[in-house]
């Protein structure tokens, strides 16, 4: 297979086939992004130039994931570096853990969510404050993300109390699509309905952007969060799983 390596975000210009992936509205999102924090992005093609696989990688998190509906592909790309954990919509026999994918279309749902607790966007002033937020709640996380997600459009909901974060949950929005992901409250504001609050906060904004569809991906061991998605009518609509190397060979990395 003939492999190349994307070097800077102006060369991110990928066809896909259709049905290639459940994320393809947000592929060629992700790719930037991780080139933006100093990530690497390799591809495959075929002869017509559209896009077999996609491999992103951040070597700081040393974690990963692979695009790709061909088994050949997802075994090189498995194998290119060394990953604490790397996602991937293709199951193997390799160890991983389940994570479900949910979904909302957004242009009739009718929420009614009677909130808790303040919510609020993040703004500049907060980013110190969300990047060790970030990586006491998130070890090992490339704090670069916080301040490239934000400059990308992403919006940070928080939950402030005593003049602390004390819950946070992050959205995207692309192609008129919303992903709900990176929420965290901490253990001792658990159990107040500050969870609900920062999901109906952000589902309320992708309405107001006229987002068409909403999703988020759970771990099936989370059933807290599985359960809150639920009330807020996602259903369930497909899996990725995420893949733990539990050791790694140098000798095997391979080179481009």
């Amino acid at each position: 297979m003939e492999v190349s390596q994307l070097l800077s975000a102006s060369d991110v210009n990928l066809v896909f086939p259709v049905g290639f992936s459940f994320f393809e509205p947000y592929l060629q999102y992700y790719t930037r992004e991780i080139l933006d924090i100093g990530g690497e992005a390799y591809v495959t093609r075929t002869s017509d130039e559209d896009t077999s696989g996609l491999f992103i990688y951040d070597g700081s998190e040393k974690s990963g994931t692979i695009f790709t509906r061909s088994r050949e592909i997802f075994d090189y790309f498995y194998e290119l570096k060394p990953f604490n954990w790397l996602f991937s919509e293709m199951k193997t026999e390799h160890e991983s853990e389940i994570y479900d994918i949910y979904t909302v279309e957004l242009e009739n749902l009718a929420l009614a969510h009677r909130f808790s607790h303040e919510i609020s966007v993040a703004e500049k002033g907060h980013l110190n404050e969300i990047e060790r937020f970030m990586a006491l709640t998130h070890p090992g996380i490339n704090k670069r993300w916080v301040s490239i997600a934000l400059k990308n459009g992403d919006r940070c909901f928080i939950v402030e109390l005593n003049s602390e974060i004390a819950g946070l949950g992050w959205v995207s929005l692309v192609n008129g699509v919303g992903r709900l992901h990176s929420l965290y409250v901490k253990p001792q504001f658990r159990r107040t309905g500050m969870g609900k609050d920062i999901l109906n906060a952000r589902l309320l904004w992708l309405k107001s952007k006229r987002a068409r569809l909403a999703f988020c991906e759970i771990s099936r061991y989370n059933l807290a969060s599985s359960g809150n998605v639920m009330k807020a009518h996602m259903q369930l609509s497909g899996q990725v799983f995420q893949y733990l190397r539990k050791d790694w060979d140098r000798k095997k990395e391979i080179k481009i």
